[in-house]
């Protein structure tokens, strides 16, 4: 019985807790009313020996009954007016200097670690134990038995030992059960880092593009995750006629249940962009719209994102509430942010009730020209003054970096951001992809 109270998984439970101190007390407290039982017994002292006989019972009952009960609120209740009742008898028997008051105390000291949370009654029943035991402090009785004076201080003795005993026990076990929890937790911690790192194993296979390829352009894209699974999604689609995309999206939230949310609209996001090639790209987002709505059902995320056709030198292009891509142009060497007001800063997907309006953006390219797509784990990065990455130092980096091959430019991107911040903390998902067109 003992050794299945004590084991780690029952202990990280505050009712496992809760049964295991109350087990502990109930035991000692029936072996330490054996023993006075045998003692007054031999003493004569035979009002607490009878006493005893039925104490010894009581806490018999109350051992059976721990196992058997889901609250101990009242168990415990009725130990401590046994207890209490016990040690005024007993001291009114045998007098004050005996010291039997002080379990009074430490009855009222346990509440707390047995009532698991039911503070109120613990806080209640420890002030009236507490003031039951000042009370007796100014209480004098004189022992009604002769006794010698060395059985007299035995009892003293023996009583504050095993208060004492008794606090020391319970630090003891409450030690032990602070380590089984944090053995507990660093085991279920080491198994959700084992989950999450699956996860996002699942999320990066389900993503993959081993070769991006979109005649007349060249592509290349970086992804880092917050936490393992990331809440942003790139993708890349070809349909039967020839034509290409490019979607970026970013999902609210961080962790597992964003990244979740970037799996159900992958699947919606690729067939209406490969079934629906005779709509303008406005209304396809449209549909995306709705439909990730209706299947994400009460899931509060919601996401922002570009979706972007790609044919020949034009490009077309719709964001949904996302960060302007940045549009960079060889023949005068600037980059800007392809803004539009009103019409296309589209609002998010994913929002019920909330009315979205699309508009596609046509958008031509000569040779050497640029589009730089990304989150804003990346453009809210911030330095030591506060001055967000998306400001002048991302654009300069565009500028500096234009003539690289572009997974050397993303590389040196990246470097630089990292210096902005100074190694400060990273606080969302990070994407970025670069078309340039041949």
């Amino acid at each position: 019985m003992f050794f299945n109270l004590i084991n780690h998984e029952k202990l990280t439970t505050s009712h496992g807790r809760s049964e295991l101190i109350a087990f502990f007390t109930t035991l000692c407290a029936l072996i330490y009313h054996a023993g006075v039982l045998v003692v007054f017994g031999i003493l004569r002292v035979y009002p607490m020996f009878f006493f005893n006989i039925f104490s010894v019972s009581l806490f018999t009952v109350l051992l059976i009954l721990i196992p058997r009960h889901h609250s101990y609120v009242l168990l415990y209740l009725i130990a401590s007016v046994e207890v209490t009742v016990h040690q005024i008898f007993a001291e009114y028997c045998l007098g004050s200097y005996t010291n039997f008051k002080f379990f009074v105390f430490l009855m009222g000291t346990l509440p707390y670690l047995v009532f698991e949370e039911n503070f109120k009654i613990s806080a209640i029943f420890t002030s009236i134990t507490t003031t039951i035991f000042f009370a007796l402090n100014f209480i004098n009785f004189k022992s009604r038995f002769i006794l010698h004076p060395n059985a007299l201080l035995t009892f003293r003795m023996v009583n504050i030992i095993l208060s004492l005993t008794m606090i020391i026990l319970v630090i003891l076990i409450y030690t032990y059960v602070v380590h089984s929890v944090e053995v507990e937790l660093k085991q279920h911690g080491e198994n959700l880092e084992k989950e999450i790192r699956l996860a996002a194993f699942i999320q990066q296979n389900f993503y993959r593009h081993d070769s991006v390829v979109i005649p007349g352009w060249d592509v290349a894209y970086y992804n880092r995750p917050l936490a393992g699974v990331s809440g942003d999604l790139y993708d890349f689609y070809n349909t039967p006629d020839g034509t290409n995309g490019v979607g970026l999206f970013d999902v609210s939230g961080h962790g597992i249940s964003s990244g979740l949310v970037t799996m159900l609209v992958k699947n919606i996001i690729q067939q209406e962009f490969t079934n629906q090639q005779d709509y303008e790209l406005w209304e396809i987002m449209n549909i995306i719209n709705d439909r990730v709505i209706t299947e994400k059902g009460k899931i509060q995320n919601y996401l922002t994102g570009i979706l972007m056709r790609i044919k020949d030198s034009e490009i077309e292009i719709v964001n949904a509430g996302h960060p302007y891509p940045i549009i960079y142009r060889k023949d005068s060497g600037i980059s800007a942010f392809l803004e539009k007001s009103g019409e296309f800063a589209g609002g998010s997907i994913g929002i019920s009730g909330f009315p979205a309006y699309y508009y596609s953006q046509f958008v031509h390219f000569d040779r050497g020209d640029e589009i730089v797509l990304y989150t804003d784990g990346i453009s809210d990065c911030e330095n030591f003054e506060g001055e967000r990455f998306i400001t002048r130092a991302f654009m300069e980096q565009v500028n500096n970096c234009a003539n690289l091959p572009l997974q050397e430019q993303i590389k040196q991107i990246n470097r630089y951001l990292k210096q902005f911040r100074a190694d400060g903390e990273i606080k969302d998902d990070m994407t970025m992809i670069i078309l340039r067109k041949k």
